[in-house]
């Protein structure tokens, strides 16, 4: 009983990504897992991976962003639709209704993120952070696929609280306010004693 109690509340919890760019090395895991849980063809992705130069301590650093749909707080793809081909659960996750979808594009177009794309049907599609293996208790695939454990689920509230950062290099936060956070960028100097 206790267990079921304590899933309950997790899922109520709003969920969010938590993802630390400083040791990720860009291996794709995350991506891959994504695609291959989800059974995916070879050219539709609800997770990226991007490599970016940043010039740090006068030197040119690659860094690694990891991303997907955000789970916004104010998804845009949710007012656009005219069908109300999506929801938003009470876990904070925007859940598609594929069998609703028309395929108008609206959603697409609306994304700051770009994180929704068109299936082979045409219908819109994009993550769902796994809401079946959530429900489950397990993780999602990204989180579960990541070897060096940059990529986390944790409870929005507690990023803020910890102190976690809405930006990063590469990303910008907008008015839909999406739920990742990010772990503040470590400097070479913080690293050597």
């Amino acid at each position: 009983m206790f267990a079921r109690e304590v899933k309950e509340e997790k899922m109520k919890r709003k969920q969010g990504f938590l993802f630390d760019y400083n040791f990720c090395i860009g291996c794709k895991a995350c991506e891959i897992s994504c695609q291959v849980y989800h059974n995916q063809d070879p050219d539709i992705n609800w997770r990226h991976v991007d490599m970016m130069l940043i010039h740090e301590d006068e030197i040119e650093k690659e860094i690694f962003i990891t991303h997907s749909c955000h789970h916004c707080d104010e998804p845009a793809c949710m007012d656009v639709c005219p069908v109300g081909a999506y929801i938003k659960l009470e876990n904070g996750i925007v859940q598609p209704l594929h069998d609703k979808c028309i395929g108008c594009g609206y959603c697409i177009v609306a994304c700051p993120y770009g994180s929704i794309t068109k299936g082979k049907d045409g219908k819109a599609q994009k993550c769902n952070l796994c809401a079946e293996k959530l429900e489950r208790g397990e993780e999602p695939a990204c989180v579960a696929g990541c070897p060096c454990d940059v990529l986390k689920l944790v409870d929005a509230g507690v990023s803020d609280s910890a102190g976690m950062e809405k930006e990063m290099p590469g990303f910008k936060r907008f008015f839909t306010k999406p739920n990742i956070r990010f772990y503040p960028r470590m400097k070479r100097n913080e690293f050597i004693h």
